[in-house]
């Protein structure tokens, strides 16, 4: 392989060492380094060791002349591009330069050499080089980035195995290569048994540590042939092709069994994450991939329904929920799974349609996605501290959102306006918990978001409404979202005159307020969030919270 360097070369080639030795004093007047070989066969050694920008060759050489050489060096597809310059005496016959030509020559120089001529046309091409050194290296690096690009087209960010999309793709393919040929093929859903309770317990650096080892465990149990993805969340997805049901049984009781043996360390914890495994496999009455899917997904639900840390192979006759004894307890624990994620996707079905029909109307909506982003930090920062559930944090993100798009939607000029309110804009305030109360009461899976909206205008001393509640008669919820949303407010508000609060305003007024407005156990702990995290520091675009 040829060495490439920054500094152009130049080769030399001559088997008379006092020409050689006036060239090299020639080309000191360039930023060039200059290569020597006294012969043809040493030129095309030396070609090999290092990468040219030029080759300066005498034609007549013993051995092997400047001709023959020049032909090799053509014929050698590493080589060929290497503009070769022939050195010859003057009165030269036209045959002869006619031959140079032919033998892969750009031009010739005679003898003497006039140095001006000279340096000119090395200039030439040595300037051409250094352009196409430019560009190749622009095309490696135009390569990596189309690399790197793919590679995050196709992969999972936190895991290095395949996305979501990648093996819908991958799968749809090997799927048809199975029909078509009648082969075997296999699929196995995986499951990280009570995963959620890693991120209530250690947080979420844990959860994600978990399933980055997790992956690695699995993918050293594949083949190069299988097709191994992150499926979604804590879910994982294998393709076995040229595989039957029992042989996918066999590495899956393996992969269940290693990931029962095996402890995740994070920090000084030795954690213990089970993994439940569906099992399906190909039928030739099957017409699409979903069909494979679907019953693998069916016998993981199986599985986590009987207890979890087991594979169960799809069977449809364990679809049937509707016996008696101990199978019929299983089969309700299988319902309560279906209706616990059934129930997930409604809600956030309503709460993103609520939010298309916003964004759709409403300019401002992008204001409004702009304070999310201040909230959800802040609400996540305090609920780490006061150790919530994910669940609970959850909670907050879609009572926060729910409260910012009704203000919009009913278009509360407080959004925008930093000044003093006047009386209309009060009582559109003053109304907003019994709204967003009317607004949760239609959807009764909004009931946790509910009690936090309600009463999120209550003061701690007992001075708020709608029904003038004080201290622990507040919802804890609703305490903490009056908070944050003041917190945010400060934060983002200006004034008409374009005033905000700096960081040492907020500090105090919720100092003054503690045992006041807000919970003065909550007011310590905020207050303590910004001196560690130096949260509102740096000035924000204009906004609100009410």
């Amino acid at each position: 392989m040829t060495e490439l360097t920054d500094t152009p070369k130049i080769l030399l080639v001559d088997d008379r060492q006092e020409k050689l030795f006036a060239l090299v004093k020639l080309l000191e007047a360039l930023p060039v380094e200059t290569v020597l070989a006294h012969s043809g066969s040493e030129a095309i050694k030396q070609l090999a060791q290092h990468d040219m920008a030029l080759i300066l060759m005498g034609v007549q050489m013993p051995e092997m002349d400047g001709f023959e050489a020049a032909e090799r060096i053509r014929n050698n597809q590493q080589t060929n591009h290497i503009p070769i310059i022939f050195l010859t005496a003057r009165g030269t016959e036209y045959k002869d330069i006619s031959r140079g030509y032919q033998a892969g020559a750009l031009d010739y120089l005679f003898t003497p050499i006039e140095p001006f001529i000279l340096l000119a046309k090395v200039k030439v091409y040595v300037e051409l080089y250094q352009q196409q050194a430019k560009l190749r290296t622009a095309n490696i690096l135009i390569q990596e980035q189309n690399d790197l690009l793919k590679y995050q087209a196709t992969r999972d960010g936190l895991t290095g195995l395949y996305n979501h999309k990648q093996f819908q793709k991958l799968f749809g393919h090997d799927f048809n290569l199975t029909k078509r040929h009648n082969r075997d093929l296999s699929l196995m859903m995986f499951d990280l048994d009570y995963f959620k309770d890693i991120n209530d317990t250690y947080g979420h650096q844990a959860g994600d540590a978990v399933l980055r080892e997790f992956a690695a465990l699995l993918a050293a149990q594949v083949r190069e042939t299988d097709i191994l993805a992150r499926y979604g969340g804590e879910e994982f997805i294998l393709a076995l092709p040229h595989t039957d049901l029992p042989g996918a049984l066999t590495v899956a009781d393996k992969i269940r069994e290693l990931a029962e043996e095996h402890r995740y360390l994070y920090k000084d914890e030795r954690l213990q994450v089970t993994v439940s495994i569906g099992v399906s496999e190909f039928f030739p009455i099957m017409e699409h991939p979903t069909e494979l899917i679907e019953q693998a997904d069916n016998a993981l639900y199986q599985a986590k329904g009987r207890g979890r840390n087991c594979v169960v192979p799809f069977d449809p006759s364990d679809e049937d929920t509707t016996g008696g004894g101990d199978d019929c307890l299983l089969s309700s624990e299988f319902v309560c799974e279906r209706l616990k994620v059934n129930l997930s996707k409604t809600r956030s079905a309503t709460l993103a349609s609520f939010e298309a029909l916003v964004h759709s109307q409403f300019r401002d909506y992008y204001s409004i996605k702009e304070r999310q982003q201040e909230v959800v930090q802040l609400v996540d920062l305090m609920g780490q501290r006061l150790n919530f559930p994910e669940s609970v944090m959850q909670s907050f993100h879609r009572a926060f959102k729910l409260h910012d798009l009704l203000r919009l939607y009913i278009a509360d000029s407080s959004l925008n306006n930093g000044g003093t309110l006047d009386e209309a804009e009060k009582m559109v305030i003053q109304d907003q918990p019994l709204m967003l109360k009317e607004l949760t009461d239609l959807f009764d899976f909004f009931s946790n978001e509910r009690v936090i909206l309600q009463h999120h205008h209550e003061y701690y001393d007992g001075t708020g409404y709608p029904d003038g509640l004080a201290g622990d008669e507040v919802p804890m919820g609703s305490r903490l979202f009056a908070l944050v949303d003041a917190a945010v407010a400060m934060n983002r508000n200006r004034t008409p005159d374009g005033y905000r609060k700096n960081r040492q305003e907020i500090v105090q007024e919720f100092t003054e307020q503690a045992g006041k407005q807000f919970d003065p156990y909550l007011v310590k702990i905020l207050l303590d969030l910004i001196e560690e995290h130096n949260l509102f520091s740096d000035a924000k675009g204009a906004g609100d919270g009410h």
